[in-house]
């Protein structure tokens, strides 16, 4: 008898049937809405890394400002109204008083056929929460506020951290370059007359040219007054040793020191001065860069604002205490406002 036997011959691999998966276990697309919305997580997370340093530097140099006290650069320290004891601020008249007695004067000194009166309303502090003043002992500075609503302040030195050195050879007037009127000084600049008159300077043209560029943008052209300028720095041999010099185009003050100029700025001092620098310059410089930053985290906390609430949205579970705390936020954020502007334009 013969045998047979049979060759199982298997079909090539492309050519093998491919079990079905059932159309219920297939992966589905992911609506749009569902790719919207990763996509908002995904930018919320990696543009929050990529802008940390600067949520941390603004948080950080926000702290320092409200506490002049934290991390100071001088000696400093705060008051309050026990140490004024024995002294004339220890207990100030109230306001009212202080408003009669002003009335009082004004009427002595305009002899009205009507005396003038205190009309009804609040007597109030204005414009600013406290009195600066600055004080010069021996070689020392310090400055000193004094709020009057709670008699307490702040006392902070302020001597110049660089050693006293010899004036420059070259130094005009007292060979300091004078604070200059901006942020919080008030008042006309006080020009030193012994300083040097460069012809054609920048601050003439200047007021030359500003009455015309407003005429031309159709505003009206009166007096020019320069208040505040760049110092222009230059170095200057002098008795064979070189010089840094700092002139002041509005006192026309040279002042000078010794060798290449170095930064004398504290950590605290260049936290906050990071803080401040604002604006874009006209040149393309490591300034520049740094105001792309400042735009960059404005838009970034708008940003995140805007996705936390769709991201809390779509927590089902968080929806009701959200909504709580939105609107708390909404009504406290509103009392704010409006509280500080009446503050503010007071």
């Amino acid at each position: 008898m013969t045998t047979v036997t049979v060759l199982k011959v298997e079909k090539p691999i492309a050519q093998r049937a491919i079990p079905r998966v059932p159309t219920s276990l297939q992966p589905r697309p992911k609506p749009i809405l569902r790719r919207v919305m990763q996509f908002v997580r995904r930018t919320h997370l990696y543009v929050g890394l990529l802008l940390f340093p600067w949520a941390i530097l603004y948080g950080v140099t926000g702290f320092l400002f409200n506490h002049p006290t934290i991390l100071a650069d001088a000696p400093t320290t705060s008051y309050v109204r026990s140490d004024l004891a024995g002294t004339a601020l220890e207990k100030l008249p109230p306001l009212p008083e202080q408003a009669d007695a002003l009335i009082a004067a004004l009427n002595e000194r305009h002899q009205p056929m009507t005396p003038f009166r205190l009309g009804d309303g609040t007597v109030r502090y204005a414009t600013r929460d406290s009195f600066i003043a600055t004080v010069k002992a021996d070689q020392r500075s310090f400055f000193v506020t004094f709020d009057p609503r709670t008699a307490s302040g702040v006392i902070r030195e302020t001597t110049p951290r660089l050693a006293t050195v010899d004036p420059a050879p070259f130094a005009t007037g007292k060979g300091d370059a004078p604070r200059q009127r901006g942020m919080g000084m008030m008042g006309p600049m006080k020009h030193d007359h012994t300083g040097v008159k460069v012809s054609d300077s920048l601050t003439d043209r200047l007021k030359s040219a500003i009455p015309v560029l407003l005429k031309r943008k159709g505003f009206p052209a009166g007096d020019v007054t320069v208040t505040t300028a760049p110092d222009i720095k230059f170095p200057v041999e002098a008795d064979a040793k070189i010089w840094t010099a700092t002139f002041n185009p509005l006192t026309t003050t040279v002042s000078g020191v010794p060798g290449s100029e170095s930064g004398d700025l504290s950590f605290r001092a260049f936290l906050l001065r990071m803080h401040l620098t604002r604006g874009y310059p006209g040149e393309m410089n490591i300034k520049w860069l740094w105001a792309v930053g400042v735009d960059a985290i404005a838009l970034t906390l708008c940003f995140w604002g805007v996705s936390g609430l769709f991201m809390w949205w779509q927590i089902k579970a968080t929806r009701k205490a959200g909504l709580v705390a939105l609107a708390v936020s909404a009504v406290l954020a509103t009392a704010l406002g409006f509280g500080m502007h009446a503050l503010l334009a007071a």
